[in-house]
């Protein structure tokens, strides 16, 4: 595999990490690879509170995948509705952590946001999101940020 300041050659993007057909000036593999790789080096490269900021992020989403996946499998979707609650009660750093679209769709490489570092398991924000569709029908944003009505309950009144 040729590096990027060859011409004509295989390369690999530096955002997703996908190959790419290389010129001498490419450095990723589409306009949305860069505007996103520029996006993050403006924050938190540029920034070490917003470095620190995210690392705390990451970290917490993190520990709440092995925390959802350390419960017994009839105990998660209770805990899943605690979160989902808290957020929409207020919990602002909750409703940014489950809707954060990185946590919800991180590249490839980024295994460590996974529960227990492994692809095999959802991000909490993953977990969270599949949890809105099956009871909301929605997009965990909208279900955080208070953009749904609440679903029935089937009981009947």
């Amino acid at each position: 595999m040729l590096d990027n300041t060859t011409g004509g050659g295989l390369a690999t993007c530096l955002h997703c990490h996908s190959e790419m057909i290389s010129r001498s000036n490419k450095k990723y593999c589409s306009d949305q690879c860069r505007q996103y790789a520029n996006r993050n080096k403006q924050n938190s490269q540029s920034s070490r509170g917003k470095a620190r900021e995210n690392y705390e992020l990451f970290d917490t989403a993190r520990l709440m995948a092995d925390r959802l996946y350390d419960l017994e499998p009839f105990e998660r979707l209770g805990h899943m509705k605690e979160l989902i609650d808290e957020a929409r009660g207020g919990n602002s750093k909750l409703r940014n952590l489950l809707s954060n679209y990185y946590i919800r769709h991180p590249n490839k490489v980024d295994e460590w946001l996974h529960a227990r570092g492994n692809r095999q398991y959802c991000t909490i924000a993953q977990a969270a999101n599949a949890y809105c569709w099956r009871f909301w029908g929605t997009h965990v944003t909208d279900v955080v940020y208070n953009r749904c009505d609440e679903p029935e309950t089937g009981e009947v009144t």
